[in-house]
């Protein structure tokens, strides 16, 4: 978000105008529905019987570099193209479905909005919450 953090999805400053926060939480509640052609995970059978999975970062003539696991770690892993015996498209989107899992309707309502408003720099998300939501204010004490 505002080129903070690695792109292993969209920037979410930048989504399409025309996605409601309804879209914004359907696409965290069930991530596989619909995948960006862009961050689409790839299943990798190596010559040595070994599979993996994640998402491709960058590709040479010889080489695959895959993020396995963004959140575990940021470092690519290369895999040497002489060495995969096969690869496909995996239908099931890199990010983990479950994420909304600990927290309360109040705390994902404040993430879709945050995400939504698209600017964390928004009065809203500064701490003062009484004047976005009502709370305490001019004549309360």
């Amino acid at each position: 978000m505002n080129e903070a953090g690695n792109e292993f999805g969209p920037d979410l400053t930048k989504l399409d105008p025309k996605q409601a926060p309804a879209d914004l939480l359907r696409n965290i509640l069930e991530p596989s529905a619909k995948i960006n052609d862009k961050y689409y995970a790839y299943i990798f059978e190596m010559e040595s019987g070994r599979v993996l999975t994640g998402l491709i970062v960058k590709e040479t003539p010889d080489v695959v570099k895959i993020v396995e696991n963004p959140l575990a770690s940021t470092e690519p892993e290369a895999l040497k193209k002489s060495e995969i015996s096969s690869h496909k498209q995996s239908p099931a989107s890199i990010m983990p479905k479950g994420l909304l899992d600990k927290l309360t309707r109040e705390e994902i309502l404040d993430l879709i909005s945050y995400i939504a408003a698209g600017d964390p720099n928004h009065p809203l998300f500064q701490g003062n919450h009484a004047a976005g939501h009502g709370h305490g204010g001019a004549g309360r004490h």
